[in-house]
């Protein structure tokens, strides 16, 4: 299959992470404790390195680097987590647009046709079921409760994470979730090629909210006896 993404594709991976180092210093997207023991570049250092390498965890990006750079101070990916957990999800979220305006402008994605996913994912919880934000998920891992994100990505030559929404409630609203996913594009200028999603927006309200805005669309469709019919 063929995609419609006709975006910039060659971009510096060093200035891009130079100046994303530089972004995350400015707006400050996480708040250190007054008692750490590290500084914001020593932790974004590490968050950089999984972000654009081949590790694939906090953990492994920072033994990585332990490894490659022995004389230069890594926090572990606990003491990262520790100091993520003591901001607002909010607060990191908001953070987060703002930095990804800025990357968004700067390799020219504006005007140019994307092809864009929306999916869901799950992360596993094992507290009280009462904790905020926690919902229903699918059993994994000895648990049916967690965290729910739905994230918005621009995918082929040119990939870029466009906003990421927090699913705090038992039930997935659809309507206002598309509503809320297309209001974001419209806002950043990104011109939609082709929409594509996994099973489980195969419903009514996402494929009207498609065909309102005159969206081509790819969704996967679950498996019933219409389905198999046709």
């Amino acid at each position: 299959m063929t995609l419609k993404n006709n975006s910039m594709s060659d971009v510096d991976t060093t200035s891009l992470l130079g100046v994303s180092s530089e972004l995350f210093s400015i707006v400050n997207i996480i708040t250190l404790p007054a008692e750490a023991n590290y500084s914001h570049q020593e932790f974004l250092n590490v968050l950089l390195h999984a972000a654009t390498s081949s590790t694939n965890s906090l953990e492994s990006a920072s033994n990585d680097l332990r490894s490659k750079i022995p004389n230069i101070r890594i926090p572990s990916a606990d003491t990262i987590f520790n100091y993520i957990k003591s901001n607002s999800i909010g607060n990191i979220l908001s953070s987060f647009r703002k930095i990804n305006n800025e990357i968004f402008e700067m390799m020219n994605l504006k005007n140019a046709v994307h092809d864009i996913a929306i999916d869901f994912h799950d992360k596993p919880y094992y507290g009280s079921r009462d904790t905020p934000c926690i919902r229903g998920i699918k059993p994994k891992n000895g648990t049916s409760w967690g965290y729910s994100f739905c994230t918005l990505d621009i995918i082929g030559n040119s990939k870029l994470t466009l906003d990421v929404i927090d699913i705090d409630g038992l039930s997935k609203d659809y309507s206002i979730l598309m509503n809320s996913l297309f209001e974001r594009v419209e806002n950043m200028g990104v011109k939609v090629g082709t929409v594509y999603m996994d099973r489980e927006f195969f419903n009514k309200k996402v494929i009207s909210k498609m065909d309102e805005h005159k969206l081509d669309f790819v969704i996967a469709a679950k498996s019933n006896k219409r389905i198999k019919d046709i």
